[in-house]
């Protein structure tokens, strides 16, 4: 990766240019006069309680969606600095130092800290603590990037998703990182003063002009003007002082390099670019970790971003697609290597026999097998997508390595929670791991495994022309992604029912549930031969016979307002039904399975449920081994569910091969609470 000189060296602004510039630039946020309840709400709201990954996360996948169809890497610089000349920074920034007290950015946030309704306490702390003597500024380089091209008024190019229009995405293929938009708040979360600089050296000039391209952007609570008459909205610009702009766009501008000295400004504040060409620098203005403390130390921090950057990233960095360094105040600069979180290893190893001939089965240490997980993608809605696509009935791969005692050693020296023996990796084209499931309850004893799951784009050869199948795939799951890009959610995704029309929960489930979970299991675990004969189908009646509530002394604990239930829709068993414990609780679950019931009216067989959905959603849905599990918190006195089995009758299987059992008469749809109440230790 390319090493660059200190970019706060003698190239920034002289004195007298600073005051020239001060002329040039400003801050505006535009006024109305509704009053300051319409424009409260603040979209960096959920993003205040992201982590530290998280940050590292967005702001790669960001970065990487962007990289140039060139075949070079990403490049992407995490650069602590401490300003040197505090004074010429404020000057610049038009921190405090204007005659009109509205083109001053300290004055808008002194303001904001007087909405009571949106108190970002992060503000406050910053202007309690903020001496003007040191400011710490993260300035995110990235290069072979397409940078922000794009008029001032066009949503649907990288400037205005990035910079002008929150809730929008505009990523340039089908692979790139989520469907919602909202994670790059996570920038304006992590400043101490909810301000974040740009400059950007696009692919495409805009109209002429001259990069760079330099802009800021302040957001913060709406607030009143001290005279009571005007309101301000909770948007801040810092850019061109361009009235016939501002007058037509509601917001000032930004500035290129042929309307005045931007890169000598950039400098200044921070955010220069030196001879990174193409790409984009973003300055983090008063860096801070959201709730924790307002002046971390680089010099530990540095440590923490790498291992984010490839716990998260490690299949475009071991591709070659992305380099990830970060550089302190003190000029050290290091590059993110797998040495920086070791537990990826073993995943990293299974992810590089994807496609390589590799066996079925694990029979010891160090062997690699491959399986697949079906998926049907719906069809997409005709009414909200132009040609839709029709509905695919395809796969996803997965690669299982059995540990050795060196990956096991990996995973011990991770300190991160979610990683460890038997988990799964999951990706797809973006190449960013978007989690990895502990699915330790299918590994055999002593066969530990750690799988990678690639789906959609990211099953496609490097250099091959991915499938309509893979192309469908990417895109129905990067519309179930979260805001965070953590997830593929299919229950209560408004987002994905809008695009799809089908069956979209049981799909998107089945790839982290009982589908993904026996697809392992017949990898991990060794055959058993049953010798059990299968009836013919005509011999046997799909029958709901029972249920069982109880707690752990026995008898009911459950008030059941519907009691649980099932029917049969001639594919699979659906049950549902809504209660909750009788008594005072700090907690409850509720464990719920079908059973498959024999002649002899014993157990046979436990059914997977592919499914369920419950109602409110904070309730914690754990896979088991044997059914599921839902958890519920004190505030929970009441939960309804719905939820589906695995598909058992399937249009034109072969029956035995569905069922695989001996004679069954009927199906059983069994459900145990435990509740925890004051009086247990």
């Amino acid at each position: 990766m390319a090493r660059h000189p200190d970019t706060l060296g003698s190239s920034s602004l002289s004195d007298s240019t600073a005051e020239s510039i001060s002329d040039l630039l400003m801050w505006d946020f535009p006024s109305q006069k509704s009053g300051i309840t319409e424009y409260h709400d603040l979209p960096t709201k959920e993003a205040l309680d992201s982590d530290l990954e998280t940050f590292v996360r967005e702001v790669l996948q960001n970065a990487n969606d962007q990289g140039l169809a060139n075949n070079d890497p990403v490049n992407v610089t995490f650069e602590f600095q401490q300003i040197d000349d505090v004074d010429k920074f404020l000057d610049t920034f038009n921190w405090d130092n204007r005659d009109a007290l509205p083109e001053n950015l300290r004055w808008h946030i002194q303001q904001a800290n007087k909405n009571k309704k949106t108190r970002d306490a992060g503000l406050k702390r910053f202007l309690n603590h903020f001496d003007e003597e040191e400011l710490l500024i993260l300035t995110i380089h990235d290069e072979n990037t397409t940078g922000l091209y794009g008029s001032e008024d066009n949503s649907s190019s990288p400037y205005g998703a990035l910079v002008k229009d929150f809730g929008s995405s505009e990523k340039p293929s089908s692979s790139s990182g989520g469907s919602f938009g909202l994670g790059k708040t996570v920038l304006w979360a992590f400043s101490g003063i909810s301000t974040v600089l740009f400059n950007s050296t696009p692919m495409n000039a805009l109209d002429d002009h001259e990069p760079p391209r330099l802009v800021g952007r302040s957001i913060l609570p709406s607030h009143e003007h001290e005279d009571g008459v005007d309101t301000y909205t909770n948007h801040g610009w810092f850019g061109l002082d361009d009235e016939e702009a501002r007058s037509r766009l509601g917001r000032l501008p930004s500035i290129w390099q042929d309307q005045g000295p931007v890169e000598e400004v950039a400098e200044t504040l921070g955010v220069g670019r030196g001879d990174r060409g193409t790409g984009t620098s973003i300055g983090v203005i008063g860096f801070r970790i959201p709730g924790e403390d307002l002046n971390p130390d680089p010099e530990e921090l540095a440590d923490d971003f790498r291992h984010a950057a490839v716990k998260h990233f490690w299949p475009a960095i071991s591709r070659g697609d992305l380099n990830v360094s970060v550089k302190t105040p003190e000029g050290d600069e290091e590059v993110a290597t797998l040495d920086d979180a070791p537990g990826v290893r073993p995943f990293q190893e299974a992810y590089e026999r994807l496609f390589q001939p590799v066996g079925s089965k694990l029979e010891k240490p160090g062997d690699f097998a491959k399986t697949e997980v079906k998926l049907t993608v719906p069809e997409e809605n005709d009414e909200v997508v132009d040609d839709p696509d029709p509905s695919y009935e395809t796969s996803v791969d997965v690669v299982l390595r059995q540990l050795n005692p060196a990956d096991s050693n990996a995973l011990e020296e991770s300190e991160d929670s979610d990683i460890g023996p038997n988990h799964v990796a999951r990706l797809r084209g973006a190449q960013m791991i978007v989690d990895y499931l502990d699915k330790g309850n299918v590994a055999d004893r002593g066969k530990n495994f750690a799988a990678v799951l690639a789906a959609g784009e990211a099953q496609t050869p490097e250099g091959e022309v991915p499938t309509d199948e893979q192309l469908a795939v990417e895109k129905f799951l990067k519309r179930s992604e979260p805001t965070q890009h953590d997830d593929w959610v299919g229950s209560k995704n408004e987002y994905l029912k809008k695009h799809y029309s089908g069956t979209i929960v049981r799909e998107v489930n089945g790839l982290a549930g009982e589908r993904l979970e026996r697809e392992l299991a017949d990898v991990v675990r060794e055959e058993v031969e049953s010798g059990d004969e299968v009836p013919n189908m005509d011999d046997v009646a799909p029958i709901m016979q029972g249920r069982s509530t109880e707690g752990p002394g026995g008898g009911s604990v459950m008030e059941w307002e519907k009691e649980p239930s099932t029917s049969f829709d001639g594919e699979c068993w659906k049950f549902a039904g809504s209660g909750g414990p009788k008594e005072d609780h700090n907690g409850w679950e509720l464990k719920i399975r079908l059973d498959r019931i024999d002649a002899e009216e014993s157990q046979s067989e436990v059914i997977p449920i592919s499914s369920i959905t419950p109602d409110p959603t904070n309730a914690t849905v754990s896979y088991q081994k044997k059914g599921i599990k839902l958890i519920m918190d004190s505030t929970v006195d009441e939960i309804e569910f719905e939820g589906q089995s695995d598909e058992v009758l399937n249009p034109g299987e072969d029956y035995s091969e569905a069922l695989e059992v001996g004679d069954l008469t009927e199906v059983r749809l069994d459900v145990s609470a435990e509740v925890e109440t004051g009086d247990e230790e």
